[in-house]
């Protein structure tokens, strides 16, 4: 979303549009927030009913884990477009952190989150400069092959909405 477009116009101008909103796989909440910021949790690399499995192993075509992240971060803006029952107040990007599940000589976790981080400066320019961790694990749940959790910068609350 730069100075000019909504983010809902980014997303359209990229082709791109928030899937459903994701609901909580077990005894958590999808999303807190604290003043003007939002955390979603985790959200997994899930497309419709379907899930882009992992793990990628060292040598692989890193296209569909790029996919994979990208995403992960429309399901992440879908759940800060239920808390907020409007996609346009989210302002930026705070922090992203990211996990691919992966063999244990595979060593491109940034190449595969940068997807998710390059999407992030294209909607929001400069308001999504953000800070990014990147781990690799053995296995997501589900099967999946990556999973991210966002921090927003929101706008803020009027009157304790």
């Amino acid at each position: 979303m730069t100075a000019t477009t909504s983010l809902t116009d980014g997303l359209d101008a990229l082709g791109l549009q928030l899937p459903e909103t994701p609901r909580a796989n077990g005894s958590y909440v999808t999303w807190h927030r604290d003043g003007d910021t939002l955390a979603t949790s985790g959200q997994l690399s899930r497309e419709g009913d379907g899930v882009i499995k992992g793990p990628i192993q060292a040598g692989d075509d890193l296209s569909e884990a790029r996919r994979a992240a990208q995403v992960c971060l429309l399901r992440a803006l879908a759940v800060a477009r239920s808390a907020l029952g409007d996609v346009e107040q989210v302002r930026g990007v705070i922090s992203m952190r990211g996990y691919v599940a992966c063999a244990a000589d595979f060593e491109q976790h940034s190449v595969v989150l940068d997807a998710a981080s390059e999407l992030i400066l294209a909607l929001f320019g400069e308001a999504g400069q953000h800070i990014r961790t990147a781990v690799g694990v053995s296995s997501l749940p589900s099967g999946g092959l990556v999973e991210i959790e966002v921090v927003f910068r929101v706008a803020p609350q009027i009157d304790g909405q």
